[in-house]
Order: structure tokens, then C-alpha cells, then sequence
């Protein structure tokens, strides 16, 4: 008989692992009884245990709807970066517009100026 490979239904591992399990005798003679190696026995029970682990987790949804806001329309600032410029508006009201190509210090000047710096 070399070489023949027996297949267990799920109902019957169930069964032989129920067995196993409610019994006081060895899992070896419980799989001895069903010509099985213990190994095998032992690799069902974890296999079943991992599956009834895995089915008492919370499934995460597939899918979840959102919704987000309609996007801002443009300021004017906005509208000025566009055009190579940036405009600073300052706590007290103050607003400063900086075209591109304006030199670096004199825009820190200025604005350490209005900040009282």
C-alpha cells in the first residue's frame, strides 16, 4: 500500500479534532486510532483554531464613502502668486505686495519696518 495517500473530508478533520480535543487519552492514540501521525493531527487543531481566530476578528469595511468640500475659488492673492508676485497681509491690516524680481532686503526692511522690528 506504498505510496497511497488518504483524503479526510473537513467534516471528518473537524470530527477527528473534536475528538482529540474532549477525550483524556493522548492526541497519538487518538491519531493512531484514525492512522494518522500526531503531527497531522496537531497541524489540524492550530489550522482550525487559526480559522476561528480569524472569523471572530472584525471585518474592516471595503469601503468607505467620503466626502469632501468643493475647493476654494481663488482669492485675489492667489491670483497675484499666479502672475510672478506675493502678497503679505500683516496682523494689524497692513498688506504688502511683492512683484517677482524684487530685491531681497529691501522686502525684509520693509517688512521688519511694519512689524516694528
Amino acid at each position: 500500500m506504498a505510496g497511497t495517500r488518504r483524503s479526510w473530508t473537513r467534516e471528518e478533520t473537524r470530527a477527528i479534532v473534536a475528538e482529540a480535543e474532549r477525550t483524556t487519552a493522548s492526541v497519538s492514540s487518538v491519531a493512531r486510532r484514525h492512522g494518522l501521525t500526531p503531527s497531522l493531527l496537531f497541524r489540524w487543531r492550530r489550522e482550525l483554531w487559526d480559522e476561528e481566530r480569524a472569523a471572530s476578528l472584525p471585518v474592516a469595511p471595503a469601503f468607505v464613502p467620503l466626502a469632501l468640500p468643493a475647493p476654494p475659488a481663488a482669492s485675489p492673492c492667489e491670483e497675484v502668486l499666479q502672475g510672478g508676485a506675493i502678497e503679505v497681509e500683516l496682523v494689524g491690516g497692513h498688506r504688502v505686495r511683492v512683484e517677482a524680481g524684487a530685491d531681497p532686503a529691501l522686502v525684509r526692511d520693509v517688512l521688519a519696518t511694519l512689524l516694528g522690528r
